[in-house]
């Protein structure tokens, strides 16, 4: 009898070894996120602009300038911080006539939700709030304004050309 309960311990200890030796393997779980943007900012009918084309100022012929609709699209979000990567220079792009590059003073780029209220624009960010609405979802309506002064003396006509990046980041 002894020896049977001695093989039985025996038996049990070793299997209860080899279990605790046993490494649990790797477990797989498949992790979806769903994160919905926080800020959409698109033309007020959707999309965006390609290119924006200044003109003439008729109050001074040296400014060329446009203002641009914008609206800003905030999810769960009561503001927002606007800024510019690098400011804006229109150059003549160069042909076989003109080697002589040209530019225009830099631009002025401002930013306001409506026309006598604009803020001006810079490497460091404007702050700018929405009412908070009875859902989670604003819609604002604002303006971009781009104005910069020509290249004065002779031979400036030309296609001029240049890139504004604006980075929009929500408040935290």
């Amino acid at each position: 009898m002894n020896t049977i309960k001695m093989a039985i311990t025996l038996l049990l200890l070793s299997w209860h070894t080899c279990w605790a030796a046993t490494p649990l393997g790797d477990i797989d779980v498949k992790l979806e996120v769903t994160a919905q943007p926080r800020i959409e900012i698109e033309k007020p009918h959707g999309g965006w602009y390609d290119t924006i084309k200044l003109h003439n100022s008729p109050e001074n012929h040296a400014v060329y300038e446009v203002e641009v609709p914008v609206a800003v699209k905030l999810r769960r979000q009561e503001g927002y911080q606007i800024s510019i990567k690098n400011p804006l220079i229109l150059t003549r792009q160069s042909d076989a006539f003109s080697a002589i590059e040209q530019t225009f003073s830099p631009a002025e780029v401002r930013w306001g939700n409506n026309r006598t209220n604009l803020r001006l624009l810079s490497a460091v960010p404007e702050s700018f709030s929405v009412p908070p609405q009875a859902t989670r979802h604003t819609t604002t309506d604002y303006v971009l304004q781009i104005s910069a002064k020509a290249p004065a003396g002779d031979n400036t006509a030309g296609k001029y050309h240049g890139q504004l990046t604006l980075v929009f980041e929500v408040n935290s």
